[in-house]
């Protein structure tokens, strides 16, 4: 198998970046064809999982069609021994620094100076029903790279939608969700094996996903993810350290 990190950040330094409707660009083959392969072969079952709309505040029916599982410190602590082992060396190298810092290099000459970071991913699996309406992100979000588990070229139109607001100069500061009607699809990252999108979080970084049918998910189970964020590590602290400060006022 080929080096995952030599790889991975070569693939990075290929990317070519577009700016409409904001700095984004799609990648393919980004992990060895090998490693890839056993990614797949290893991918938890759903009871690893989460269900999204248990474990938020927000409360958005369709939430029940996603679940989730945080890639967090001891989160491989009840898989079967192998499927253990291979993860556990996955998450070694890909929360890394030096993947971090590969990440916001494929950006340069758009921003070029970062604050310190922090990263965080998370397996996420979305079945019939699911949609997300076009949003700009959590503001203390940098660069996310939504990485694409599909197992073959058959379902393509499943990728990530980018959007434009029909209202010229619309912006929006923090994650709100929109209707699809009000804003023009630019484009759809395809869905396909072993490739990923990127994008830098921004006040107009709408992206969305457009309803997902049965018959979309039917061969699988479930439009299979990997999110990887890098957030301002500063404005990422402090909002889950104001976030625990409610949840205790809240249970005093």
């Amino acid at each position: 198998m080929d080096n995952p990190i030599e790889h991975f950040v070569d693939r990075l330094g290929s990317a070519k970046v577009e700016l409409d409707p904001f700095p984004h660009y799609c990648l393919e083959r980004v992990f060895p064809d090998d490693l890839y392969r056993l990614m797949l072969r290893y991918l938890p079952s759903s009871d690893v999982y989460e269900n999204l709309y248990e474990v938020t505040d927000l409360k958005l029916d369709h939430f029940r069609h996603r679940d989730q599982r945080d890639m967090d410190r001891g989160w491989t602590y009840n898989l079967p021994i192998e499927q253990r082992v291979f993860w556990n060396m996955f998450n070694s190298w890909f929360l890394s620094e030096e993947i971090a810092q590969a990440v916001l290099k494929s950006f340069s000459g758009v921003r070029d100076s970062w604050p310190a970071v922090s990263v965080e991913s998370q397996f996420i699996r979305h079945r019939a029903g699911y949609f997300l309406g076009p949003h700009s992100d959590l503001y203390t979000k940098l660069v996310v790279l939504l990485v694409y588990l599909a197992p073959d070229d058959s379902a393509e139109h499943l990728g990530t939608s980018l959007y434009r607001p029909k209202q010229p100069g619309f912006s929006c500061p923090n994650s709100k969700h929109y209707d699809f009607a009000d804003f023009v699809k630019v484009k759809t990252a395809p869905y396909r094996p072993n490739s990923l999108l990127a994008f830098m979080r921004s006040d107009i970084s709408f992206h969305g996903l457009e309803p997902l049918s049965e018959q979309d998910v039917a061969a699988t189970a479930g439009r299979d993810v990997i999110q990887y964020v890098i957030h301002d590590k500063a404005a990422r602290e402090a909002q889950l350290e104001a976030r625990r400060a409610a949840a205790q006022e809240a249970n005093a």
